[in-house]
């Protein structure tokens, strides 16, 4: 049997040396600095609230498109709605029966999509976001649409 090995404990130690000379230049610059780190901090702090609010203001609004189906040769709704390519359309706060339009625009935008059906669109930038938008186009056409709706282009038919 062999008799178990013992581990040697190796430490190194330096002799004590001069002293270290003194830190003149952390004295000298000691109010410089703390002058500069509160500057670059309320810097920071500043450029992250402005973020912040432009973040928040910018889901605040929407891009808001819309279609409906036309007919190519006369370039009037197909159906019963009096819609007709041209005509206005105002976009409303569903929640907000007596509030003016939030937004107004025309079907200024024709899309061909074969045969004789016809896409007349609209599309409009800085939307109020709301739930629901009443959208009310040509003389008498009403229809309801969602802000995910008409962030993705609703088709009214």
């Amino acid at each position: 049997m062999t008799a178990p090995t013992q581990q040697v404990d190796v430490r190194f130690h330096l002799p004590p040396g001069p002293p270290l000379p003194p830190k003149t230049w952390q004295q000298r610059y000691r109010w410089p600095i703390r002058i500069g780190s509160v500057i670059v901090a309320l810097t920071v702090t500043v450029l992250g609230v402005l973020a912040l609010v432009v973040g928040v203001d910018s889901r605040s609004t929407i891009t808001a498109a819309g279609a409906v189906t036309i007919d190519c040769g006369t370039r009037a709704a197909v159906g019963s709605a009096q819609v007709s390519f041209g005509d206005t359309v105002e976009l409303y706060d569903a929640d907000d029966v007596h509030g003016g339009p939030l937004a107004t625009t025309r079907l200024d935008t024709l899309r061909v999509m074969g045969g004789d059906t016809c896409f007349a669109e609209f599309e409009v930038d800085d939307v109020k976001t709301v739930d629901v938008y009443v959208v009310r186009m040509g003389k008498t056409f009403r229809g309801l649409a969602t802000a995910e709706g008409l962030r993705t282009g609703y088709l009214f038919v």
